[in-house]
């Protein structure tokens, strides 16, 4: 049975007229929060690429591009990924969308956020649009967000401070970023790495999250240092092998823990 609607078309009619120009069709891009740990898990380190053309040439962002027409979003964040930096078959999380009309100057233009965890840092490469891309050490806190690279001299600090909006009936506090250096992040970019990170943190207590920057065998120190750096503080050692505990299992071998330097027992995710 076909349907008419009030004007009298069935639904192959209506798509046969319908003409996508009489509503405004803003852009899409993906942008993606890239984290991996130092070596020896003393902190966390974020991708950037240096934007090669404008707006915001010369400006280092997330990695990140339009959307192309035969694209779902997480192919398109995949795929910019390895084209700018060389990076694939790293795990995407989408974190939320970022609509504001005025984010980018070129055009009204929507972006999807994704954060991803390598359990490692590899060396990248700039490719595609980008002219450089580059590990920045990484330091998030409730008050301060700081990314550097002393190699190539670059320091960009924002203070953050909380401030409570209105959703319905409910009041809830967001961190706000004000940027206290010369150096800033391109676009919302500042705003999508805050978002992430709450996300993250709310998060990383009751999913798989912090697994993605394990390695696929880790010993229980290891990884009780990953949930710390991804968490900003310190764990009890019996408290965190209580929350762990049904979600990995002995893989039967021991291997040397980089924080202690210590043989210790081998684990995967269940």
């Amino acid at each position: 049975m076909e349907y008419r609607d009030k004007n009298g078309l069935t639904e192959k009619e209506f798509l046969a007229q319908y003409d996508p120009g009489d509503y405004p069709r803003p852009s899409v891009t993906v942008d993606m929060m890239v984290l991996g740990p130092k070596k020896d898990y003393s902190g966390l380190k974020i991708l950037l690429v240096k934007r090669g053309e404008h707006p915001f040439y010369n400006c280092w962002a997330l990695p990140g591009g339009f959307v192309r027409p035969e694209e779902s979003c997480y192919e398109a964040a995949s795929r910019e990924l390895k084209e700018e930096t060389g990076l694939k078959h790293v795990f995407l999380e989408q974190v939320y969308t970022f609509s504001k009309p005025d984010r980018d100057p070129r055009t009204r233009v929507m972006s999807v956020a994704y954060m991803a965890l390598s359990p490692v840092v590899p060396r990248v490469k700039g490719g595609d649009d980008a002219l450089e891309a580059a590990w920045f050490d990484f330091e998030f806190t409730d008050n301060m967000l700081h990314i550097y690279n002393d190699d190539i001299g670059v320091s960009i600090i924002y203070q953050l401070s909380t401030k409570r909006f209105r959703n319905g009936n409910i009041k809830y506090g967001n961190l706000v970023p004000t940027l206290k250096t010369k150096t800033r992040l391109a676009f919302d970019h500042v705003e999508i790495i805050v978002e992430s990170m709450i996300k993250l943190r709310r998060e990383i207590e009751y999913t798989d999250l912090p697994f993605s920057m394990a390695k696929e065998e880790f010993t229980l120190p290891d990884l009780q240092a990953i949930y710390e750096l991804l968490l900003g503080h310190k764990l009890y050692k019996a408290n965190f092998r209580i929350m762990v505990a049904d979600r990995i299992e002995d893989v039967g071998a021991k291997d040397k823990s980089v924080i202690g330097k210590r043989m210790s027992e081998l684990y995967r995710l269940k």
